[in-house]
This record gives C-alpha cells, structure tokens and sequence, in this order.
C-alpha cells in the first residue's frame, strides 16, 4: 500500500480509477485516504486486528478535521473482539444458506457451493481462523492447468472468506485472501460460428434433449437460463424467464415465434420443465451436461473450437448483420442496463424483440434449408 505525505494539494492530485487504492499519511501512522473511481475517503486502521474505520468523504470534511479525527480514533482504547471457533466446513454451510436464498434456484448459486465443496475440502475441517495464505495457495495451484476454474475458486473463495470476517458471526478478524492478487485475468472470446458451421450445429442438434441448444441458437440465452425453462412461463406467445433466473436478476421475456415453437413441440409433455434431468423430471437438465452435447456434435460435425457462449455470441454478431439497432440486440441478450435504465426505463421492448427474433428465424430458415 502506497505512502504519502497528505497534503491538500497530494490529496487534490490523486486520480481516480476502477480499482480502490488506499495512500497512508506518513505523518500520521495509520490515517489515509482512499481513492476510488469517483470519490476519496478518509480512512482509518487500527488495533491488532487492523480495523478499518471510514470516518469522512473528502470534501466532505477538511484534511485538518480528518487528521484531528484520526487521531482521537487511534488514540482510544480498541477491544479486539477473539475469533469465533468454526470449521470451514460449518462456516461454509452457514455461508451457503444465509448468503444465497436457498429456496431459489439460481444456477450461480449451484456453482458457488460446487466449488466450495469441491475445491476446499481438504481444508473443511480446519478452524477457519487456522486457514493461512498458504493453505490458499494449495488449493489454487492444483488448477494451474485450468485457469478458468482457477479464477473462479480465487473469486468463490474471497467471498466466503471475506463474509466470514463480518458481524454477526466474524469468525475471523481477517481474510486470509487480503492482499492476495488473483491469479489471472478474464480471456475473453472472440469466436464466431460460420454460416456453415452453425447449419451443421442445427441440425445434429435435432432431437431429444440436445433441442436445447437449437433454442440457444435461436434466443442467444445463456446455458443455464435454457435448461431451467418451465412450461408455465409461456403466457401468451412470449416465454418469460424470471429474474431468480437470471444472470442480473431482470425477468427476460422472449417472444415464442414459429421456429422456436416448433421446438418446444418436439419436446414430450412430462413435468414441468422442458429439459428434465437425466433421471427425473422434477428437476431441470444439469447444464454441465451440455458439455458432452458440445462434444459429440462437435466429432459429429467435424466442428471444433467452439463453446455454448460462441454461439450466444454468434446471435449477437448475426443480430447486427441484420442491421437490428444496438438497444435491442442488447436486450435480447438481456444484458444489464446502465444503473439510471435499470430505475427509469421499464419499458420490456417486446414488439421490438419481436420484430427482430422474426427476422432471426427467417435467417436461420433460410440457413439450414440451404
């Protein structure tokens, strides 16, 4: 963490960017200032346990008043609660039910307790408080050859531990995870499914439960949105997909056109959803069984190199081909909107969506029939 000699003229200078930074006063041991993307906040740590006190936005209050206040702060007495006793085990499973609802079925909710399970339980008998960076570092190094998962176990796992830090329970009074850099970056994709490719993903995609990914060429859905589709969200031509559901919580209508009508048809009326699981039909097709759909269409097709979220993203560059505005593009693939959309502007778009899936399902008609 950088230091700096506060001044009014030092603070003014500071700049703002998308990752916070905290500069600490060299005069004054333990006072700094916080630099997010849009505001600055003097700060205070303290106590064994390096507590944290925000005690002003600049601005707000003066340098003088903020010093003033920081030291009275760090001259009082702190009593640094002790660490509850908990396993992570027990800590996890408190974790898992008070911080997703588990009456929804929310398929990032399933991945979090997944990689929670999975990738520390050699771990989830230890008393949490025991955890070292060390112990982190184990578990990440066995999924150096999967970086993807790896990012997401770091980003799972400063979660939990950080949600273990607060009141309530603080079952720690520091995550083991502070200060530790994640250990890769987001890639993104850049694949788009040729003409051809995406007729012959079509149509080795014609029946039972693989019609699944027909809808997703269709719709641009994600994964699991997809799989979870239920027989009572169709009212009256257009298929809604609650925001328990999805990925930014927004209800995703989807007007329900010939093509993809078709689809649903062809699947059997048995239960609720139209994609059952494996071995029942009282839950939803898992969607990590949609990799070995990709898999074997892909060795079917002589296709290679593509993934489910190419194909969301062949909608949406097929989309803009056919000249279909931007604004709506990015609400058939239910993006989430800007902050002052998301309170204003409730308006669902549903003649424009479908105005554009039509043309869509034109396209693709005329795709695989050639």
């Amino acid at each position: 963490m950088p230091n700096l000699h506060l001044t009014d003229l030092s603070v003014k200078a500071l700049k703002g960017s998308d990752k916070n930074a905290t500069y600490w006063d060299t005069t004054t041991p333990g006072f700094g200032v916080r630099v997010g993307k849009r505001s600055k906040t003097w700060t205070v740590m303290r106590g064994r346990t390096r507590e944290r006190i925000s005690i002003g936005k600049y601005g707000d209050m003066s340098l003088a008043d903020a010093r003033a206040e920081a030291k009275r702060l760090l001259a009082a007495p702190t009593s640094d609660p002790k660490p509850v006793s908990k396993t992570v085990k027990n800590a996890r499973d408190e974790f898992l039910t008070s911080h997703y609802d588990p009456a929804a079925t929310s398929s990032w909710a399933h991945k979090v307790e997944l990689i929670l399970k999975k990738h520390l339980k050699g771990v989830e008998h230890k008393q949490v408080a025991e955890i070292t960076d060390g112990d982190i570092r184990r578990v990440l190094d066995k999924l150096a050859s999967t970086p993807s998962m790896q990012l997401h176990v770091y980003r799972v796992a400063r979660t939990f531990f950080t949600w273990c830090t607060r009141s309530p329970h603080r079952y720690i009074q520091r995550s083991p995870m502070e200060g530790y850099a994640p250990p890769g970056k987001d890639r993104r994709g850049t694949r788009v499914l040729t003409d051809d490719e995406l007729r012959s993903v079509w149509n080795a995609a014609g029946a039972g439960s693989r019609l699944v990914i027909r809808l997703m060429i269709l719709w641009g859905t994600r994964n699991e949105e997809t799989c979870v589709i239920r027989r009572d969200w169709a009212s009256d031509d257009v298929l809604t997909i609650p925001g328990a559901h999805t990925k930014n919580g927004r209800d995703h209508g989807i007007p329900l056109l010939p093509l993809a009508r078709s689809v649903l048809d062809e699947r059997p009326h048995d239960g609720d959803f139209y994609f059952p699981g494996r071995h029942t039909n009282k839950k939803a097709l898992n969607p990590s069984s949609l990799n070995r759909m990709v898999d074997e269409i892909q060795e079917e097709t002589s296709t290679s190199g593509w993934t489910l979220r190419d194909i969301r993203r062949t909608f949406r560059s097929n989309m803009a081909r056919l000249r279909v505005p931007r604004e709506v593009c990015e609400v058939l693939i239910n993006h989430a909107p800007p902050i002052l959309d998301d309170i204003y502007d409730r308006y669902d778009r549903l003649d424009e969506k479908r105005e554009a899936l039509a043309r869509y399902e034109e396209f693709i008609a005329r795709l695989v029939s050639a």
